[in-house]
């Protein structure tokens, strides 16, 4: 399974992926067009790889070489590869790396259904160099591609050691809860030459083992991939800044952030001296759709001895649009051939390799930074920067967002070495951290000489710094702003009579056609009288109708113009002005000129009027045509002023960010109006900081709508509750349905779209959605082929767009930026999201006559907006889908595109009909590694109903943090793993005492975890039994295999029958031999005490739904506020708290420790129950319910 990284809105892309390997076939592609064999043990050279097919052979990396007995750069045979990553044995030994790889499995997805699970051995980092990188490199000669080659090459080994340091370890203890720092990874790096299309694209395949040796004892084990995957758009980041470093260094270029000319794509980093002609011709699909049309156009001419038409030259390249995408010849050219293929194109295009490289090389005239030449107040100044950008984006975030948003801030820094850049990056990224606000602590103290299997990167083994959160003082700021205009009841309100008016359904207002939750949702709103409300309404509960109600009633008592409405985009600003008849306009125009630069502009030429009608220098006639501006400056401005008990709708609520939310609640107050956010939190989230309205909706504190009014089946009401709540058994509501189509990526494309077109030649309004925009484009391209085969759309005389494509008359296309300077002819300018259909080309300035769909309106469309703002309109994104209504919506969906809010607003479209189209298997540049880790549909689906992308509010993250932070599940894992510890030291002191040339070989056993658990029971039982079991085991070690097997066995025979409550962390007792252990044990402790106190406490004096079960169940006993303790303790040490059952479900079978209390506990139920029911004897006592005191028990897990 591939992750697709997001890099944010910065200056480079992402430029490192992540996927997993199985152990089935993880490595056949990568040998499969490796030229060398097994009969080679070491790299060949240059020259053979430029001449022969294939790629070179792999070599191993890595600091954790040595358990291998492999070093930097020795080359990697199939038969070595297989070794590590299949079998997880050393190579040469055959000695097990650990624990053998876990055997494929059948994973249910669905009743009856199922899918096989392979065991994960390793992790492809692929490194991509950017695409002016990958043409430099194309077109220099074979030794300049070995110079780029190697500088490629120290940046990923540059990065691997940053990963090393900072992101890669491995966990232990119950759930993993101490992080334990390695000795490194072992990888295995393959470079590969050319995309799947052909064109020019160096990348490093960089397989990380899914095995390592823990720091603390040199024990194999695996690495924890979730920081791995956190960390990867930063990892990402690092080796961009890496690669231009080096680029630099060793070749002298320079890189440059480029403005794309299109509004639709990022700025990037690339070399200077690479023209954007160069990196179009190798990186765009189309010229390989130009060589196949030409193929297609040959043949089809040979064959019927004339040229096609237009139209059937355009039917000819859909054809080779879809033939372009499957995959590259499997035996690979040799890169001498590949060079020579790049070089002719580039010269074909006017551009001869040795001009561009004297453009790019040897330019640069900037000396690199050292770390230390930075002023001690640049970093801070740097770091303020780094935080201000990443608390635009979001809520939350953690070190990795700040590291990688360091990396962005300062892609143009130059380091003299990596150890240079890593220390920048490191400063910057932690002066960041601490101007930021911490929504969790650092809950240990450790003195700096702790061991490493109490401390890992300077802090406790439980405080990995990776798992910090931060936030913002000023988001912090803005949550509290908006929640306080929401507890403000002092805004404005409607009088009760004229809701009961609006009752009568012979008056105008007409409330009582209402459903029962709309007519509630208005009722709440106009008569609550506080400053902010909310209304939350999934897809199709009539959010719109219940606002034209909520107007209706507010002007009948404010009067006309006394709603306003505002939306997160200019286009669904206009809808909504236009279906409630009221003024609108979009949040960042609203605040551009309420208070922004907008509003600037107008106060500095109102104060320049003033000036010159004081001055005495002009006449009186002057002097009024100054008072006459003044007064119309001065009333512009009021048409972006709030006013007394004005209502504010802010419509898409969920998509405007926090920090324009409290400005425009802070305008409300100030001007004594009020705002009502609407909207659906499990639709789109703001691109910038967000999750208010989410907040307030999971607070209780919005007003509902429930009833599903847009689909004409019933179960599809309930279905799609399902999507956005992201339930996994949706997935099969849809399939019995049969809205669910499933394959390849080329039939599913083909499916999408005829079903689309089959909707539309029967009348039927229809949508057409995909995932990426290069789906997009093909669909686009495939209907206006369809359309010029059938003569509606001319091909003859076009305008080019920003996609690429062209477009005739009879065209639909659509606006992709809104652009104020271009008024139609009702008066209205053009929007981004704007449907057009072209009525005429000219021919003369490339300009198109266009009308608007939805209003019938003329506009005319510039050449350079078209080319930089405007697409072909048959298909869209699900984020430009959100807000239409159709009869039918198609939504193609491939893994890793989408998050579950994407693929709910998706599939609600349609009223009679949402069907998705499921596309199986690889649809990226790069080939896929491993084809067994690639999902079925089912999981597919699954993965994206749990990829939630809804942002929490800082106050919100900051309340669950603090939850987790010390519950008694974490903290008795936290005590067990120390304890487990402590336990170890002891049992290796005393087998020292009898078998002193024993220990290391013994603490080296697997079962050596199992009897340290053993031994800690043991020694608590009765220490003296102990020590006979482990003397008779030591005299006895000779004739074994495995010593601390034996010696697990028999201690656990002694204490078979032992209650668990022998040991309690509390009263527990064991040796400690360091200071270090022994203070952090205490904390541990301490810890433990305050969430007892605290837990009984909230226990005994609030109310839950579990306590009233209980209650029901036991309540009146004199024993049920020990139950009521001992329950509260026991859900908390277990983690319960999602049901009403006071002992929650039953655990699995192996949970043998909760299955004991919970038994016990359910008998002391049970007995209070029976004791309630037959009246016992007037002061008799409960000895027997005594006896029955749980406590809670840690008997340690093995590390």
């Amino acid at each position: 399974m591939g992750s697709r990284q997001t890099s944010g809105r910065g200056t480079s892309t992402v430029t490192m992926s992540i996927a997993r390997l199985s152990a089935r076939s993880g490595l056949r592609y990568l040998f499969k067009t490796t030229m060398m064999d097994d009969l080679s043990g070491s790299p060949p050279d240059p020259t053979t790889y430029y001449m022969k097919a294939g790629t070179p052979q792999g070599r191993w990396i890595g600091g954790g070489l040595n358990g291998i007995s492999k070093s930097l750069g020795d080359a990697v045979t199939e038969t070595d590869a297989r070794a590590v990553f299949d079998m997880a044995v050393h190579p040469q030994t055959g000695t097990p790396l650990g624990r053998p790889h876990a055997q494929s499995a059948a994973v249910e997805n669905q009743p009856g259904q199922s899918a096989q699970r392979h065991a994960v051995v390793g992790f492809d980092l692929t490194f991509s160099v950017p695409k002016s990188v990958s043409v430099l490199w194309a077109l220099s000669p074979h030794s300049k591609q070995q110079q780029i080659l190697r500088t490629h090459h120290e940046a990923v080994e540059a990065t691997l050691a940053w990963l090393e340091k900072n992101v890669i370890h491995t966990r232990a203890g119950r759930n993993g809860v101490a992080h334990i720092g390695t000795q490194g990874a072992v990888a295995a790096a393959f470079d590969h030459w050319e995309s799947r299309t052909g064109d020019p694209q160096l990348h490093t395949h960089l397989v990380v083992a899914n095995r390592t040796q823990r720091v603390t004892d040199g024990a194999w084990v695996t690495l924890d991939s979730r920081a791995l995957y956190k960390a990867a758009v930063a990892a990402s980041e690092h080796y961009n800044g890496l690669l231009f470093d080096a680029l630099q260094r060793n070749l002298g270029c320079d890189p440059e952030i480029r403005t794309p000319l299109t509004t639709t794509r990022n700025p990037s980093q690339q070399l200077t001296g690479i023209d954007e002609n160069l990196i179009w011709e190798f990186s765009n699909r189309s010229r390989l759709i130009d060589l196949e049309t030409d193929r297609l156009v040959a043949s089809w001419t040979a064959e019927h001895g004339h040229p096609p038409t237009t139209t059937t030259t355009i039917k000819l390249r859909q054809q080779a649009t879809l033939t372009t995408r499957l995959p590259k010849a499997e035996s690979p050219t040799p890169l001498h051939q590949l060079s020579e293929q790049w070089q002719a194109r580039a010269i074909a295009r006017g551009f001869q390799p040795a001009d561009v490289l004297a453009h790019t090389i040897n330019l640069s005239r900037i000396a690199p930074f050292a770390f230390t030449d930075f002023a001690p107040d640049w970093t801070p100044a740097v770091a303020t920067v780094v935080r201000e950008r990443v608390a635009g984006k979001r809520s939350t975030w953690n070190r990795w967002n700040l590291l990688a948003e360091a990396e962005r801030v300062c892609a143009q820094i130059r380091c003299r070495t990596p150890s240079d850049r890593a220390a920048l990056i490191d400063a910057v990224a932690t002066a960041a951290e601490q101007q930021s606000v911490p929504l969790n602590d650092y809950r240990y103290s450790l003195p700096s000489n702790a061991g490493p299997d109490l401390q890992l990167n300077h802090r406790s083994v439980f405080d990995f710094h990776g798992s910090r959160l931060y936030t913002d003082a000023s988001t912090l700021a803005s949550e509290d702003a908006i929640m306080t205009a929401r507890e403000d009841d002092g805004g404005p309100a409607v009088r009760p009579e004229i809701i009961m008016e609006s009752l009568d359904s012979g008056r105008p207002l007409q409330v009582s056609r209402l459903h029962s939750d709309q007519r509630a949702a208005v009722a709440h709103v106009v008569l609550s009288g506080n400053r902010l409300d909310a209304i939350v309404g999934p897809a199709g509960t009539g959010k719109t109708t219940t606002l034209g109600a909520v107007k209706a009633v507010w002007e009948a008592e404010h009067g006309a113009g006394s709603v306003i409405g505002l939306a997160p985009a200019a286009a669904s600003a206009e809808v909504l002005g236009q279906e409630l008849r009221m003024v609108t306009e979009n949040v960042t125009k609203w605040l551009h000129e309420s208070m922004g630069h907008g509003a600037a502009a107008r106060a500095e030429r109102f104060f320049h009027c003033q000036r010159l009608l004081t001055s005495s220098r002009y006449s009186d006639r002057r002097s009024i045509a100054f008072a006459q501006e003044a007064a119309r400056i001065a009333a512009t401005h009021q048409r972006w002023c709030l006013h007394p008990n004005q209502l504010v709708i802010i419509d898409e609520a969920s998509m405007v960010s926090t920090f324009q939310l409290a400005t425009l609640a802070q305008q409300a107050k100030e001007a004594g109006a009020k705002i009502l956010l609407v909207g659906d939190p499990g639709q789109l989230d703001a691109i910038d900081a967000g999750g208010v309205l989410g907040w307030l909706d999971r607070q209780g504190l919005a007003t509902r709508l429930r009833t599903i009014w847009r689909f004409h089946e019933e179960w599809e009401r309930a279905s799609s509750l399902k999507l956005r709540a992201g339930d996994y058994s949706a997935i099969a509501d849809y399939e019995q349905h049969r809205r669910i189509r499933h394959g390849s990526y080329l039939a599913m494309v083909d499916q999408a779209y005829l079903a689309w077109q089959a909707d539309r030649r029967a009348g039927k309004s229809s949508i057409l959605i995909a995932a990426d925009n290069e789906t997009v484009a093909i669909l686009n391209e495939r209907a206006r082929a369809d359309l010029v085969a059938q003569g509606s759309v001319d091909a003859e005389l076009t305008a080019k767009l920003t996609d690429g494509l062209q477009a005739g008359t009879g065209d639909t296309v659509i606006a992709r930026a809104n652009n104020r300077r271009l008024i139609d002819s009702e008066g209205e300018f053009v929007r981004n999201g704007t449907l057009f259909d072209v009525r005429a080309v000219n021919k003369h300035d490339g300009s198109v006559a266009a009308v608007r769909r939805d209003t019938g309106a003329s506009v005319v469309l510039p050449r350079t907006y078209l080319e930089t703002s405007v697409e072909l309109g048959y298909a869209t994104t699900a984020h430009r889908s959100q807000g239409l209504t159709v009869d039918t919506g198609h939504t193609m969906v491939s893994q890793g595109r989408l998050t579950r809010e994407l693929l709910y607003v998706s599939m609600t479209r349609g009223r009679s009909g949402n069907f998705a189209y499921v596309s199986q298997g690889n649809d990226t540049d790069h080939q896929a590694v491993d084809p067994s880790q690639q999902l079925s549909w089912r999981s597919i689906l699954g993965e994206v109903l749990a990829a939630e992308g809804a942002e929490r509010t800082a106050h919100e993250v900051r309340e669950a943090e603090s939850r987790k932070a010390d519950n008694l599940e974490r903290l008795y894992a936290e005590y067990d793993y120390l304890a487990q510890i402590a336990a170890g030291e002891d049992l290796r002191r005393c087998l020292g005492k009898r078998a002193p040339l024993a220990v290391q070989e013994l603490s080296a056993s697997p079962s050596w975890g199992a009897a340290v658990a053993a031994w800690r029971k043991a020694t608590a039982v009765g220490r003296h039994g102990a020590e006979r079991v482990m003397e008779r085991t030591v005299q006895d070690s000779h004739s074994v295999h495995d010593p601390m097997a034996l010696l697990s066995a028999r201690l656990r025979r002694c204490t078979k029958g032992t209650p668990t409550s022998a040991i309690d962390p509390l009263r527990e007792s064991f040796p400690v031999l360091g200071p270090e252990l022994a203070d952090i044990i205490v904390q541990v402790r301490e810890r433990i005490r305050q969430r007892m106190e605290s837990v009984t406490g909230a226990a005994l004096t609030q109310d839950a739904p579990w306590k009233d079960e209980l209650t029901a169940a036991v309540g009146g006993t004199e024993s049920f506020g020990r139950l009521v303790r001992e329950v509260a303790l026991f859900r908390d040490r277990w983690g319960i708290y999602d049901t009403h059952l006071p002992l929650g479900a039953p655990p699995a079978d192996y949970e043998w420790e909760e299955l004991g209390q919970r038994e016990r506990l359910q008998e002391a139920i049970e007995t209070a129950r029976s004791s309630q029911a037959a009246p016992q004897p007037e002061n008799s006592t409960t000895e027997m319910h005594r006896s029955q005191h749980v406590v809670l028990t840690s008997s340690g897990w093995q590390i």
